[in-house]
């Protein structure tokens, strides 16, 4: 019989599986694993501004062959999907049908999860952001660290964020800063202590980026390009662990299948697996489920295993906005041949009430190789000035990311529905007055702040509920024994074998990205049942 089965490929599953893998147990892994198989061959090894340069066939990936990678309408989730990521999306409206109303419920059935295309940001949580938790900073430490030396962590520990995100001495060295990043920190650096002291904290971005070789990986190349395509595998992807795992001979990837329910039987969990591609599906017995689909697809997974429709289950998500700023600081900068890339330039917190209130995250990106007409939309002037200030002020946009942090809330809530008797996932989610207004107060606090960075902020984009495409809590980790929670061994109450080992198991969010933290837990709780199922 299979020790156990793990579902879902992403960066929660890859990481519950090495503990288990490494201490000898027999695990299968099952997921849908949708591949690009349109543009990734044809993307060349090259930096942006060669390739735009150079390539005759750059239309092809910059714009896509449909010319999906020109966004119309509103800023939405997923408008960072340049046409190489959108396969993130295929089949999920098929496979995973969801009613989420104005809600934003980012799915993706692609093998490595939403990590195949994520910011790589990693700020750890520390005891403040796990305030209320059944578990505490010092229960990640080592998994912290476990997780760190496995996919290489990069930032500067002694900086100021030091005191928000205490690091465990596995960094590797920062990233470089581009213009953009070099003026800002020039001015920081200069009102500093008068920043501090109003609580706005700056510094090198926490990254899963190798900055130098880790394993087979070489060091990250400034080729402006993570975006559109992963030529230089410095940045983490979950398939990079999955390619390490598929070396043991106790490992399997059962790939192009989904796991849509299981059920108990006295000493084992047998697991309902069915092809994507249609025809009948598989049934697997194991001694241990862990289950690694998403907050949204674990928590669908079980209750149409409990058979419990319309069962409302919370849901939380970090609020975010957009700010395109221009870095009037930096005009007339030349260029000297700074280093490119794409992803988080500056990394801040502001945090102006401390023990008032959680925090909130911001991220400075150079916005470059998105292109520079999906800032023209937005711009309030007609297209031809729109074009000609755009590429006279190109090299000075930036975008400032901004996260809140989120608590469970009557009106937070998904539910499984059988409509036609097939079932759809639907979610209410409707933040109350109080904390919109909190938002605003903190998002005007901090932007009145950015002159000082050499940062004129020029429009508040709000893309709406889930656009931060962070998720959690629809099976809570709690102290209380309650249906539909899990115990902080990530076991799901109510059952003997079925294991919670993603987003689903965080209580609440704060405002710093989770996905360090739900590996350093999947971690933490694939050791767990290492340990129990060796004995």
């Amino acid at each position: 019989m299979i020790d156990v089965i793990i579902a879902g490929s992403g960066a929660s599953a890859v990481n519950a599986a090495v503990p288990l893998v490494e201490a000898g147990l027999h695990v299968v892994m099952i997921d849908a694993a949708v591949e690009d198989d349109v543009y990734k061959d044809i993307i060349p090894d090259g930096d942006f501004d060669t390739l735009r340069k150079t390539d005759e066939g750059q239309n092809r990936y910059f714009l896509g062959d449909e010319f999906e990678g020109i966004p119309l309408g509103p800023v939405r989730v997923g408008a960072q999907l340049t046409p190489p990521r959108q396969y993130l999306l295929r089949g999920v409206e098929k496979h995973l049908p969801t009613d989420a109303g104005r809600f934003q419920a980012f799915q993706s059935l692609a093998l490595g999860g939403l990590a195949a295309g994520w910011g790589a940001a990693v700020p750890p949580f520390n005891d403040r952001d796990m305030e209320g938790w059944p578990i505490g900073r010092a229960d990640l430490e080592t998994h912290y660290k476990r997780v760190a030396d496995r996919i290489g962590v990069c930032g500067d520990g002694g900086d100021d964020l030091a005191s928000h995100c205490e690091d465990g001495g596995w960094l590797l060295p920062p990233l470089s800063g581009d213009h953009n990043a070099t003026s800002i920190f020039r001015r920081y650096t200069s009102r500093s202590e008068e920043l501090r002291s109003r609580g706005l904290f700056a510094g090198s971005p926490r990254m899963a980026i190798c900055t130098r070789p880790v394993g087979e990986r070489e060091a990250f190349r400034y080729q402006d390009m993570e975006f559109w395509g992963d030529k230089n595998p410095s940045v983490y992807r979950p398939r990079y662990t999955l390619d390490e795992l598929r070396r043991h001979d106790n490992f399997e990837f059962m790939a192009g299948h989904l796991v849509r329910s299981y059920t108990e039987e006295e000493d084992s969990v047998v697991v309902e697996a069915f092809p994507c591609d249609g025809g009948g599906g598989r049934t697997l017995k194991a001694a241990r489920l862990v289950l690694c689909a998403g907050a949204i697809g674990s928590a669908r997974i079980v209750l149409r295993s409990a058979d419990a429709w319309n069962t409302p289950l919370p849901l939380v998500s970090n609020p975010y906005t957009y700010v395109p700023c221009l870095n009037f600081g930096g005009l007339g900068m030349p260029d000297r041949g700074y280093p490119r890339h794409s992803l988080t330039q500056v990394m801040l917190f502001f945090d102006p009430d401390p023990g008032k209130r959680r925090l909130i995250q911001g991220q400075i990106y150079s916005y470059r190789s998105l292109l520079t007409f999906k800032l023209m939309k937005e711009s309030p002037l007609a297209m031809t000035e729109s074009r000609r200030l755009m590429q006279a002020l190109a090299w000075y946009f930036v975008v400032l990311g901004i996260h809140h942090g989120d608590h469970p809330g009557r009106s937070k809530r998904l539910w499984l529905e059988k409509v036609d008797d097939d079932p759809v996932l639907r979610v209410k989610y409707r933040r109350t007055e109080g904390e919109t207004a909190e938002r605003r107060e903190m998002e005007a606090r901090l932007l009145r702040l950015m002159p000082k960075l050499g940062l004129l902020p020029l429009k508040r984009i709000d893309p709406g509920h889930g656009s931060s495409i962070h998720y959690a809590g629809t099976l809570p980790m709690t102290t209380k024994s309650r249906r539909y929670t899990t115990t902080r061994s990530g076991r799901l109450r109510g059952t003997r074998s079925v294991y919670i080992a993603d987003g689903s198991v965080l209580p609440d969010l704060p405002a710093k990205g989770l996905t360090f933290t739900l590996m350093a837990n999947a971690d933490r709780i694939g050791s767990h049942l290492a340990r129990s199922l060796s004995r």
